[in-house]
């Protein structure tokens, strides 16, 4: 019995630290703050002229330390489990713990990947009052074409080209 619940709690653990790395969807043009719900921002139309990918780094710090931390918690309590099915002693169970926190530490770390990670971007080139501009966003090439599309600018320098092909993407 004590040995099925060790298992359970790293299956646990590997799901709950697979859906821990950061995929940039926060940074995409046409995700809002709660703050910017319900407020006048300026917006502005620009003509496409092309679309290229890119790559987009985004901060995984600190879903990299909830993983580490969630990984030493749940590593912890198997680590105690597996001690307690090893031996009656105490001390068996407190290496147990300690082992199983250091190892799901690192675990941790991990699966939660590096850093920073890569994820799918487009540089886009427009042209806005005679003047032609490129903005990196978070999103995939199929999801813009050239010709028009709003730009908000929520404050000065940001550039949130919207996605001008809604439908341009097939369903996945």
């Amino acid at each position: 019995m004590r040995k099925n619940i060790a298992a359970i709690g790293a299956v646990c653990s590997a799901l709950v630290l697979a859906g821990c790395a950061n995929d940039g969807t926060a940074y995409r043009s046409d995700v809002y703050w709660s703050g910017q719900v319900n407020q006048a921002q300026e917006v502005k139309t620009v003509q496409i002229i092309a679309v290229m990918p890119a790559r987009i780094t985004v901060d995984n710090r600190s879903d990299r330390s909830e993983s580490s931390t969630m990984g030493m918690i749940l590593g912890a309590l198997a680590g105690a489990a597996v001690g307690a099915t090893v031996s009656d002693s105490p001390d068996a169970v407190i290496a147990g713990t300690v082992g199983g926190a250091a190892l799901g530490n690192i675990a941790g770390k991990g699966v939660s990947g590096r850093a920073e990670n890569f994820v799918d971007g487009v540089q886009i080139t427009f042209r806005y009052d005679d003047k032609i501009f490129n903005s990196a966003q978070v999103g995939r090439v199929c999801e813009y074409k050239t010709g028009t599309a709003i730009m908000v600018s929520p404050s000065p320098n940001e550039t949130r080209i919207q996605p001008n092909n809604p439908y341009g993407c097939a369903k996945q």
